[in-house]
């Protein structure tokens, strides 16, 4: 009972955590008075997307990439330092997967700004250094080096996270493979 307690308050305690926006705090000073929920990026090529992250992606096709890096750092922070806090306190629980899952889906879908938040890269690999540091490295590098092979940006951006899934299959961590399940389906 005791358990199920902690995990619902850990869950909770990520969640809240994850919907602090920096995004928007630093949007605030850098870019002030503008709508964050859309960003036109330009592609190499001349192509234009928009995208419609309120993220350090945003912040930074707005304000340059040293105001996007941290945002990203700070998103990072959110998820890594609660997760490794709750990690030390309980070493033999896998509560700090439920942290990391909870404060990347706080950070996709804050309670605070209308479930409109960034993508959740940064909280990911922020959760990602507290839950398996090695795993970060490993499976980027190999979702780049694969994505740049076949010339597609979009596998090279995103392979490293499915490849979470076969990376704690490969450890023989259960809990970790819900946790990469899950946070790719977030």
């Amino acid at each position: 009972m005791m358990e199920a307690f902690a995990a619902v308050a850990v869950a909770l305690t990520g969640y809240v955590v994850g919907s602090v926006s920096f995004a928007r705090i630093v949007g605030r000073r850098v870019v002030p008075g503008a709508d964050l929920s859309s960003t036109e990026l330009e592609l190499p090529g001349g192509a234009r997307i928009e995208y419609g992250g309120v993220s350090a992606t945003a912040i930074g096709a707005r304000r340059g990439p040293r105001w996007g890096i941290v945002v990203g750092v700070a998103d990072m922070a959110k998820a890594l330092v609660p997760t490794l806090v709750v990690r030390l306190i309980w070493p033999d629980e896998p509560f700090f997967y439920v942290m990391a899952v909870a404060v990347m889906a706080g950070h996709i879908y804050p309670v605070f700004h209308r479930f409109k938040g960034g993508r959740g890269q940064s909280p990911l690999f922020g959760g990602l250094l507290a839950v398996d540091w090695l795993a970060l490295p490993v499976t980027t590098a190999l979702g780049m080096v694969v994505g740049l092979a076949a010339r597609d940006m979009i596998v090279a951006y995103t392979l490293g996270q499915w490849l979470l899934i076969p990376w704690f299959v490969w450890r023989g961590d259960a809990a970790g493979v819900i946790y990469a399940i899950a946070v790719n389906l977030l």
